[in-house]
Parts: structure tokens; sequence; C-alpha cells
């Protein structure tokens, strides 16, 4: 028999996007559906108490490179274990698996790495649902902390042999589409119904219009590692911004984008296009410090503040918990719209809606239940807690 699991006493997230008080019954993997607050519940069924808290679906992290020393492109099932482990102290449930500039060799074993990781879903970890193509083919002007030495333009054959190995992993692929092989490669990553995100890029106006037209369909971590915007050449911010099949990231760790400007391009995307990541690399929770990341570069986090020798930016330590609650308090977007830019709004951009992404009957039991100051009080990933405060 399925285990049948009530989440009792709190506000639930509902597909129509209002936090309202109902328990929220669970079946085995999947949701079964909710009931009013106060009815009697099945006999039978496993309680648990959440009053005071908000029951949300499952975070999805599409932009996340690794975290506690580990990154996606070891692929190892240690690596992923330990990812596992603390991205769901976030209250994610589900993510794709994001490489970095590296050699050939290097990005597709790492693509055929999270196909197997997709195919073969691990019961209580985060599930991957595929992989993130950030590198190498980015503007070196605009790189952040890619390796140089690893930046190159897009060709057909390397092309050809990443989509061999990545078989149906590959869900989104960063690039400039203004390099040499830019475009070409966006429309065929987008003819085979790949996402093309536009990032790490110095595209003016129109030439980030003239991407969107040709698929880009998403922008990466929008503002970072891009040119800003100038009243006489506005850039692909303006153009990302505008365009209204293109979904936008947002890292709203308040280090890399300042609350102010959330809040005008979560106004301006709309409350449908606008998606929470966190893009953080192995050195995430390993406090502060100096690090070397998986790739060899040197980073210093200092009050979770991670930063090449350089001085530039290098990922974050963000949680997603920890992005809701900053939409929340430094940008003032209400808490549905929050919530749904970290579950509902990256299902819909990656393609898995159907399943995940909302709290509707027969979805996977992905849920997060987070406290009164939107910390994670626990996550329920296909019906299993996956972790509770408590531990």
């Amino acid at each position: 028999m399925q285990q049948r699991i009530a989440l009792r006493g709190g506000r639930v997230l509902t597909q129509a996007g209002e936090l309202a008080p109902y328990t929220l019954i669970v079946e085995g993997a999947l949701i079964h559906g909710l009931i009013a607050a106060g009815e009697p519940i099945p006999s039978g069924t496993r309680e648990l108490d959440v009053t005071g808290c908000v029951v949300a679906p499952g975070f999805i992290d599409t932009h996340v490179h690794g975290g506690v020393g580990h990154n996606f492109m070891e692929g190892t099932a240690e690596a992923l274990a330990a990812i596992s482990r603390h991205m769901v102290r976030g209250g994610v449930t589900a993510c794709l698996a994001t490489t970095t500039s590296a050699g050939p060799s290097h990005l597709v074993r790492a693509l055929a790495n999270a196909e197997a990781a997709r195919r073969r879903p691990v019961d209580g970890q985060v599930q991957i649902l595929g992989a993130h193509l950030e590198g190498p083919f980015v503007n070196p002007k605009f790189r952040g902390a890619h390796a140089e030495a690893y930046v190159r333009e897009a060709t057909r054959a390397e092309l050809d042999a990443i989509l061999a190995a990545a078989g149906q992993a590959l869900k989104v692929v960063t690039l400039a589409p203004e390099i040499p092989g830019g475009m070409a490669a966006t429309r065929l990553l987008a003819a085979r119904g790949i996402q093309v995100s536009l990032g790490h890029s110095g595209a003016s106006y129109r030439e980030a219009r003239a991407a969107l037209a040709a698929g880009v369909r998403r922008g990466t971590h929008l503002f970072n590692a891009m040119p800003p915007i100038h009243h006489r050449d506005p850039g692909p911010v303006i153009a990302l911004l505008e365009d209204a099949g293109a979904f936008v990231e947002l890292i709203v760790d308040g280090h890399h984008i300042h609350p102010s400007v959330v809040r005008m391009a979560v106004r301006q995307a709309g409350p449908d296009r606008a998606v929470l990541i966190t893009d953080c690399s192995d050195v995430a929770g390993r406090g502060d410090g100096a690090f070397t990341r998986w790739e060899g570069t040197q980073v210093t986090v200092t009050n979770g503040q991670a930063r090449t020798f350089s001085g530039s930016l290098a990922g974050s330590t963000l949680r997603m918990d920890q992005a809701v609650a900053n939409l929340v308090n430094l940008a003032g977007i209400p808490l549905p719209q929050a919530l749904r830019m970290a579950s509902e709004n990256p299902a819909r951009s990656v393609g898995v809606l159907d399943r995940k992404g909302t709290l509707g009957p027969g979805k996977d039991a992905d849920i997060v239940v987070l406290r009164a100051d939107h910390s994670v009080a626990m996550t329920l990933i296909r019906g299993q807690i996956a972790y509770t405060s408590e531990e």
C-alpha cells in the first residue's frame, strides 16, 4: 500500500497562486489533492502538523553548478548525493545540472553523466531534470569567472558531439549569439527543442533582437555578465525584458542585483517570466575562506559573497529559500509571486509543468514547507521526506 500523508495546519499555495488554509494530501509519490482546513482526514493517514507554515511546490533550480565542495562536472554518485543534501536544505527538489566552460572531453562526459542521472533518479535525492550547458560558447570579454582558456567559438562539430552525448538531457544552453558561430548555434539548438539562453554576452540591442527572432528564449542571470542599460544603447537586457516569450533568470542574493533593479525587472517581465536561480558553485555551503573551484578558479568567500582574486563575482553561495526571502524582504515582491518564481516558472521554462511546479492532483509530491521567516522546515521529494530542520 502507498503511504498517505496529510500536511495539516498550514497555508497552501494553490494552483491559482493564492495562499489559503488547506490540508494537502499526498498519496505515495504523487499529490492526491487538497481538503478544506478542519475537514476530517482519511483514516490511516500520517499527519504532519505544519501549523504556522507555508506549504509550496518544491523549488526548481535551473542554474546551479554544485555545492559543499562538489561540482556537477564530477558526475559521481558521491558528488550528486552531497550536492543534493545541500540543496534540499534550501527547499530544492529538482534542478538542471549546470556545466562550466571546460575542454570538449570534460563537457561530453558531464553531459553523459547528467543524462544517466536523469534516467535513473535516486529516491530522496534532488531530481536531475537534465543539463544546462553554460559556456564555453560565450563572449571572452563577458566571461565572468569562466576560464578564458576554455572559451571558444561554437562549431558544428562540437555541437554535434554535445548533442550526441547529452541524449534527452540537454534543456538549456547559455551562449553569446554575437560570437562566431553563435547565431548558427542558436538556430540549430532551437530547432532541436533546446532552450537557448543569451548570457555572458556583449550583444547589442539589435543583435539581441535578432537572436530572439532566431530562437533565444531565455536570459542567463539577467544584468550579470552583460552590458548595462544605456539610454542610447539599451543592450540585451531591454531586448530580453521586452520579449514576451523570453524567461529571465535572476540571482537575488543582494550582491548581484540591487533590490530596486530586481523589483523593476519583475515588474517588466511580469509574474510568469522571472525565474529565480542560485548559480551556486562548489564553494556554496562551505562558509567564508579561500577556495579553488572544480575548474581551477580561485575564489574568496567573504560574508557569503564569492569573488575571484581579481574582484569579479564568481557565482553565489545562495540557497533558494534565501532567494525567496530576499525577493520578499528586499525587493518587496509578494510571497505568492516569489514562490512561483522558484517553482512554477522554472518548471514551465524547462517543460516539466505537467508534473512539477504546482501542487495539483496527480503531480509529483515535491513539496517545501517554509516557516514564517521563509526558511525551510521540511522538504519532500516525490512523497519522501528528504530534509527536516530538526536533523
